[in-house]
């Protein structure tokens, strides 16, 4: 295997990635912001950028099936590259879940949504949810196993949050003064973020993998 021209294909493949990411996270705290504000122009910049998201995603999935039948990579080598389509898929995929959220400021615009949106465990869950995505591309970067660990040990957090916010929603039933019609779009948003964090933590077994070979669990 030629391995200079294989490193410069991967640098390539990373600044791919790379650009997916910013696109991805934007979407995320896009999606997020057009709820606080009922922004219905950002909700569709949101919604137009996953095409945008899916054509990145393409692209790096046919780089890889490239540099693969070049170069025939083995052992570290192949996971790494395998790895960037699953590290894509699940940046992909967050970029449809802030998609979800945009959609739900379109669906609800004709309510105050104010008081979803500042709700403690919602804000939290977003900033950890955020965090771990931003945290989870640099330990990928630094191939930094033992943080990629601690990032995914966070998911934890943000499922204690959601399960939070369903027993905060089933509370709001008994509140005369909640309106009711907040209820659905209020359990959906946590499960919307909770699914992010979810594939941030995908993203950190990924990592886990190239550099051992082994499933996070087993690491542990």
């Amino acid at each position: 295997m030629d391995y200079t021209h294989f490193e410069t294909e991967m640098t390539r493949l990373t600044s791919e990635i790379s650009k997916l990411l910013t696109v991805v996270l934007r979407s995320f705290e896009n999606s997020i912001k057009s709820l606080e504000d009922k922004n219905l122009e950002l909700a569709e910049k949101v919604l137009k950028a996953d095409d945008q998201i899916d054509e990145l995603n393409r692209q790096i999935e046919e780089s890889v099936y490239q540099i693969v039948a070049r170069y025939r990579p083995l052992a570290k080598d192949l996971r790494y590259a395998v790895t960037m389509i699953k590290f894509a898929n699940n940046l992909e995929r967050i970029g449809d879940l802030s998609c979800n959220i945009a959609e739900k400021t379109e669906t609800y615009a004709h309510v105050d949504l104010k008081d979803i949106v500042n709700n403690k465990e919602i804000k939290k869950m977003f900033g950890i949810s955020l965090e771990m995505i931003k945290d989870s591309y640099k330990a990928f970067g630094e191939k930094n196993i033992q943080q990629a660990v601690k990032i995914w040990k966070r998911d934890d957090e943000v499922d204690d949050l959601e399960r939070q916010i369903r027993k905060i929603a089933v509370q709001k039933l008994e509140d005369e003064s909640f309106n009711k019609e907040l209820i659905i779009p209020y359990i959906l948003l946590a499960r919307d973020i909770e699914r992010i964090a979810d594939h941030a933590t995908n993203l950190c077994e990924e990592i886990v993998y190239i550099e051992t070979g082994k499933e996070i669990e087993e690491y542990l």
